[in-house]
């Protein structure tokens, strides 16, 4: 690589991205101007709106006899309280929806001798989604509190009885803490997410900008065509997308700050809380923010070099910010702590980093692993930005007809012929289109239904966009499902790995996993009764939870994603990111490993014997092999304990595993080999 070469390009990249309206918008206006206007706005607009509510007494309407004691203790202070009597409970509970009554207040008709001797159960009825209605509540709950004090303490008396009768344990509270720590605590929350997506957001039209913005307008052609290193280009053009990224994260931060000390810290303080903005935390943060800079820099600047035009790499972009999203909310999860394992996980160690920095409790050797293993994920996306670049597929334009085919020919089939395989944009898209449903509707069915949801998550969420992309995308169904016919040694080495893979990576996985990332007991009994229930008949649960993920699931992610990804990059990395994309599906930090895992055993059977039909095997009896077993163990599968590993069997399964991988993976005859075979220009 030439130094020299490197610094010219990044110069001029560097001026051509800030000549960008969208990246300065991003880099310097948001920051700035919009951050500190919203959050100081909306906090001082809820402060006004506190002090206008705490300044309106609660409207309580009362039913049953009088009790005087509650109704000298509500009256004492008009400003707090308005009571409203002679209406039904019918009237006052609608008053409640009209928002003309805050609060219903019950009293039971025996209150007269409750209150001397027994207990008196008074009814509360409110609207808790509307804060009047809430505040009434508390108010309400508070002088109850206080009146039921007064009656013990008289009761005690008139027996003659001590007060610490009823009180035989008291605390005495002493808070130490450092100077500080309430403000850390709450940026710890809050920062962490808001640096990440602000730095990508900084990272995300640089690199548009410097591949398939060049593509576009025609240059990128001129500059490769120099005499230079492709190596020098893209360091240029890496150093770029990493500077502006770090700098629009590091105006992000200052913004935060500056929020924080404008508008929360003047309006917590004169609530009565103490909160010190911790800087010096706020400084470190910056030390965490280079690697993460690097890290998303490098890998959103290698997915933009494999669009083909400027939409076409805001379509890859759009999946990564949300695959980067979730890693980051999932890292606030409770009891996920930055420890040497965690720091492995991409986007999660930055997260955890960043929260340890802001509250001083840093352990270097994560924090170490974090900054190592960044740089090594951040060698790989260069080095696959890099194998783009080399390729003559980057030099190819858009298909200007493909936006001349109507949606109608399209979907009647009228259209050209039929394309071999999915572009990397439309793969991304449907994955996260697809993810959008399972979260606004498949989510929701499950709760309500698991079996139900499950088969309209299924066949309505996930089969149907696919066959809708094979329509609408004018795509060939057999090259991009891979429907090739299977050989025998193919679909024989599926079935033994099948039948084996569930006690291997269902038990192995997990029971390692269980000492880093603990799943809660209860979220894991939950979890067993929902999958193994014997109230079920065997062949539904086989059908719903076994047959249908093997369909429509391969068809998504061995069929297009994997086709898609195979066309832009070596197997070797399909198959990790095929594995990583099928992890994320599944929507559980828990369950992550071990997804993933089974995703990259199944890209790699699917790439090796050119046919998804094995992979549809394999998934299909690793599923209804675990619910078989888990019905057959019954409540030894509870999910109480972690299940105590058989040596005897975990050495079959893992002999019958290999031999079927062995037999499944094994070279194929020559045509059929060339018929799967990466594509040109690879």
């Amino acid at each position: 690589m030439d130094l020299r070469t490197t610094r010219i390009v990044f110069a001029k990249e560097l001026r051509e991205t800030l000549r960008d309206r969208r990246t300065l918008l991003a880099m310097v206006v948001l920051p700035i101007c919009l951050y500190p206007l919203i959050g100081i706005g909306v906090i001082q607009w809820i402060g006004a709106q506190e002090a206008r509510q705490a300044e309106q007494p609660s409207r309580v309407g009362m039913l049953g006899p009088g009790w005087p004691a509650l109704e000298r203790a509500l009256g004492r202070s008009k400003t707090r309280f308005e009571l409203l009597r002679d209406k039904s409970r019918a009237e006052l509970e609608e008053g409640i929806r009209d928002k003309r009554i805050d609060l219903v207040l019950e009293i039971p008709a025996e209150v007269a001798e409750l209150e001397r001797e027994g207990t008196v159960k008074v009814k509360l009825a409110f609207d808790d989604t509307r804060m009047r209605s809430a505040m009434a509540h508390r108010r309400v709950k508070e002088e109850l509190r206080d009146l039921a004090d007064r009656i013990r303490k008289d009761r005690l008396r008139s027996r003659s009885l001590p007060e610490e009768l009823f009180e035989p344990v008291a605390t005495d509270v002493k808070r130490i803490h450092r100077g500080g720590d309430k403000g850390a605590h709450i940026m710890a929350e809050v920062v962490p997410l808001l640096v990440i997506l602000m730095v990508l957001l900084g990272a995300f039209y640089p690199a548009i900008d410097v591949t398939a913005g060049e593509k576009e307008r025609g240059t990128l052609e001129t500059l490769l065509a120099a005499p230079v290193a492709r190596t020098s280009l893209i360091a240029g053009k890496y150093l770029v997308v990493a500077l502006v990224a770090a700098f629009t994260g590091l105006l992000n931060l200052a913004s935060i700050g500056l929020t924080l000390a404008l508008g929360v810290g003047p309006a917590v303080r004169s609530a009565g809380v103490e909160v010190a903005i911790p800087w010096g935390a706020v400084a470190l943060t910056v030390v965490a923010m280079v690697p993460a800079a690097l890290f998303f820099a490098g890998t959103m600047l290698a997915v933009a070099a494999l669009g083909r035009s400027f939409k076409e790499a805001q379509n890859l972009l759009s999946p990564v910010m949300v695959v980067f999203t979730l890693p980051a909310v999932a890292a606030r999860l409770p009891g996920v702590e930055l420890t040497p394992f965690t720091a492995l996980l991409p986007v999660v160690n930055i997260s955890l980093l960043i929260h340890d920095l802001i509250i001083g409790r840093v352990q270097w050797l994560p924090a170490l692993v974090t900054v190592a293993s960044l740089v090594g994920y951040t060698a790989v996306a260069l080095r696959l930005a890099s194998r783009v670049f080399e390729s003559e597929h980057l030099l190819f334009a858009p298909d200007p007809s493909l936006g001349k085919v109507s949606l109608w020919k399209r979907l009647t089939g009228r259209a050209r012929a039929a394309a071999p395989a999915p572009t990397s944009s439309q793969a991304a898209t449907l994955f996260l289109v697809v993810m959008a449903l399972i979260l606004l509707v498949g989510r929701p069915l499950q709760s309500g239904s698991l079996i139900g949801g499950l088969l309209v998550t299924e066949w309505a969420l996930i089969g149907l966009p696919v066959l809708l992309l094979l329509r609408i995308g004018r795509l060939e169904a057999r090259s991009t499902l891979a429907l090739a016919r299977p050989t025998g040694s193919a679909l024989l080495g599926a079935l033994l790995a099948g039948v084996s893979a569930w006690y291997l990576v269902g038990v192995l996985v997990e029971t390692v996993q269980q000492q880093v990332l603990p799943m809660p007991p209860d979220l894991i009994k939950a979890y067993h009764r929902a999958l193994f229930s014997t109230e079920r008949f065997l062949a539904l649960d086989l059908f719903v939870l076994a047959l249908s993920p093997a369909i429509c699931e391969e068809a998504l992610f061995r069929g297009v994603l994997l086709q898609a990804t195979r066309r832009t990059m070596s197997a070797s990395s399909a198959v990790i990111v095929n594995g990583l994309l099928f992890g994320l599906f599944h929507l559980s930090p828990y369950r992550f490993f071990s997804t993933m895992i089974l995703g990259m055993v199944l890209a790699l059977l699917v790439l090796r014997t050119g046919s998804i039909w094995p992979g549809i095997l394999f998934h299909f009896l690793n599923n209804a092999s675990a619910i078989v077993a888990g019905r057959l163990l019954g409540d030894q599968a509870d999910g109480a304990t972690p299940p105590a590993l058989s040596w005897p069997l975990l050495a079959t399964t893992l002999v019958i595993f290999v031999a079927g991988m062995a037999l499944a993976l094994r070279p194929r005859a020559a045509g059929s080999r060339a018929a799967s075979s990466d594509p040109p220009g690879r």
